[in-house]
């Protein structure tokens, strides 16, 4: 399973004091385990040609589909897929959650979690053996993001930038050189990666980045500025995205890998969000910085390569973290509802109620099946933008929903920092607009159906 073992399966913590409830499931009773989320099993790690592990067996459903009658679902997650969903929502209840507000309000990130999840050997899980990782698939991730983010946003995000787009993009179109160098300590969380890409007029139009780096032979000089660059406050490696010739669009984008303390480059001014408010968020400043040719990861004219990593890190950070959210979301709705008198009567009796709990829960449901069976595809080999695009969406969107619902059956309850209800409808709410708006990943999905490339 995991390097180190991990913490024991344990019953959620106290829900004493506001801000340190358990983000349980809905309706579980106090002091029972964690809920259980299924999904199908399985999953190698796809290294580009460097795959250090053997492709783990993926067992398909029967044709006539077990259903689990506990569950009522027709996913199933594997053992030890089971096993690292339950120990990683333990841990982060019991380590995690009692700090995520502190984190919201004092715009500090989490970091001493992700040095926690080292230690109990949950970074780096996608990479291969041979790069200090486990070789685990995106599925895995994904459960590792969602129950991270039920306990503490700020560190599931965290968790998927030094976990995600950059090691992942070093592992796939990086040179040897540069896995040797940076993977290893990136999956021993001894150093932190993010990516950036975004700038003043390069948004969701990759092609219009103008940073712009020049090659003098033996480096490439940077100059320009980046916008909304997640983990920038503690990361010390940057994948950056910069304009490698004059060619128009993305034709002329390339990415460099930055190291903090570089001469040049500065991690500027702080930017306050709605939500999130523990992600580091920043924007990167470029002075005739100098970083070695060696460090150039993707040549102009392949930034297909690149985003096709890209669809992965997509699936593995932002959707799971919405699942989680929700999740969180709607168990401290239910425990809302039972705990709350009104009129003689608990709230949880009033049918209304309840029918929004289940609208709640039917989201939830639906996205979490988008969402593990998107990344289960790429573990088999079956990419597609669609799908992938599909799963955010919805994912974004749900959350969006969940989270406000949530909020409305708590009443006054769901405005105040005391509780949780309030932080998790900011969190969820900029879902929809990082890794993709939800309108480019519209435009997504139609123009593969109309391609013909993606059928429903």
């Amino acid at each position: 399973m995991v390097r180190s073992g991990g913490a024991g399966i344990h019953a959620a913590g106290d829900r004493g004091a506001p801000e340190q409830r358990d983000s349980q499931g809905a309706g579980e009773p106090r002091g029972q385990g964690p809920v259980r989320e299924a999904g199908r099993g399985g999953g190698a790690v796809h290294a580009g040609g460097v795959r250090c592990l053997p492709a783990k067996g993926i067992g398909a459903l029967p044709a006539h589909h077990q259903v689990d009658r506990r569950k009522g679902r027709i996913v199933e997650l594997t053992q030890e897929q089971r096993l690292i969903r339950d120990t990683v929502h333990a841990l982060a209840s019991e380590r995690f959650a009692p700090g995520a507000a502190a984190a919201d309000r004092q715009y500090r990130p989490p970091l001493d979690n992700l040095k926690v999840l080292a230690g109990h050997g949950y970074t780096g899980i996608f990479l291969p053996e041979c790069h200090g990782g486990t070789g685990l698939g995106l599925l895995e991730t994904v459960l590792v993001v969602e129950q991270l983010a039920r306990s503490c946003a700020n560190t599931a995000m965290l968790y998927s930038c030094t976990d995600g787009a950059t090691p992942r993009a070093i592992l796939h179109i990086g040179s040897e050189l540069l896995r040797q160098r940076y993977l290893p300590a990136f999956a021993k969380a001894e150093r932190y990666a993010a990516w950036s890409m975004s700038e003043a007029n390069a948004g969701s139009d990759v092609g219009n980045v103008q940073t712009r780096a020049v090659s003098d032979g033996q480096h490439y000089v940077i100059n320009g500025s980046k916008l909304w660059c997640t983990a920038a406050q503690v990361a010390d490696v940057f994948l950056v995205l910069v304009r490698l010739s004059d060619e128009p669009g993305m034709k002329g984008v390339g990415a460099v890998l930055v190291e903090r303390g570089t001469p040049g480059f500065l991690v500027g001014k702080h930017l306050d969000l709605l939500g999130l408010r523990g992600t580091g968020m920043a924007e990167l400043v470029f002075q005739d910085c100098r970083v070695p040719a060696e460090n150039l990861l993707l040549p102009a004219g392949r930034m297909k390569d690149l985003l096709q990593v890209l669809d992965a890190d997509r699936i593995t950070g932002n959707p799971p973290i919405c699942l989680g959210l929700a999740q969180a979301a709607l168990g401290h709705a239910v425990q809302h509802l039972k705990d709350r008198t009104q009129f003689g009567r608990p709230l949880a009796q009033n049918q209304g109620l309840q029918w929004k709990l289940a609208d709640m829960a039917m989201d939830i449901e639906a996205a979490r099946a988008l969402v593990y069976g998107a990344a289960q595809a790429i573990d088999q080999g079956r990419q597609s933008v669609a799908q992938v695009s599909i799963a955010k969406t919805f994912a974004n969107e749900m959350a969006v929903r969940v989270t406000n619902q949530a909020m409305q059956l708590a009443g006054a309850y769901g405005l105040s920092e005391e509780y949780p209800f309030e932080r998790y409808f900011r969190d969820a709410r900029g879902m929809s607009i990082g890794y993709g708006t939800t309108e480019i990943h519209r435009n997504s999905i139609a123009r593969e159906l109309l391609k013909g490339s993606y059928l429903v």
